[in-house]
């Protein structure tokens, strides 16, 4: 979990779960003891507009409630991706949907199959959580079981099992990532 204050953004389209996904967030790491502000916008269409989540997690008070340069970005859109991927901090762990990266320059980001993962498990639809995964595993904001609760607790239960599925996807997405990560942190 977070040593200190970690702003994370999520964005997408309207319609995507990015809202619920800063919200599922939030609450794990409420569960976990953590400090949190949770902040969404999105575009006056509301569905299919560029949209985002932004969620501060933080050991302690958090004392400017505003994502201003994410520490940590997940994009599952193109149009989002345009949107917002300039105001990730340099250094920033970038998460992008391989379809949302299409077209762009990605060298510093990790492009993930994260749409056609959540298709595997058996809706697209459930392609926030199989970021969700992802983010958990790579950035470590908050704990896998406090989001498996926010997701048993929030979650419809005709869709939990599916949402579960897309979560443990998304982990294990982000196995070979997470140690290529350490590695490089070890020979820097």
């Amino acid at each position: 979990m977070v040593s200190r204050a970690m702003g994370v953004r999520i964005a997408g389209r309207g319609g995507q779960g990015v809202m619920l996904a800063g919200f599922l967030l939030a609450q794990a790491a409420m569960t976990d003891g953590l400090h949190v502000v949770q902040t969404q916008s999105y575009g006056p269409e509301a569905r299919l507009g560029a949209a985002k989540s932004d969620v501060i997690v933080s050991p302690t008070e958090i004392a400017y409630p505003e994502v201003v340069a994410p520490d940590v970005f997940l994009c599952l859109s193109h149009d989002a991706f345009a949107a917002f991927s300039d105001s990730a901090r340099p250094g920033a762990l970038s998460i992008i949907d391989e379809r949302a990266a299409h077209g762009f320059e990605t060298d510093e980001a990790i492009v993930l199959p994260l749409a056609e993962t959540a298709r595997e498990c058996g809706a697209v639809l459930a392609t926030n959580i199989v970021g969700l995964g992802a983010l958990v595993a790579l950035a470590r904001p908050t704990s896998e079981q406090s989001m498996r609760e926010a997701l048993a607790a929030r979650v419809a239960p005709e869709s939990l099992t599916l949402n579960t599925a897309a979560f443990t996807a998304g982990l294990k997405l982000a196995v070979g990532q997470t140690n290529e990560l350490e590695l490089g942190a070890r020979q820097s």
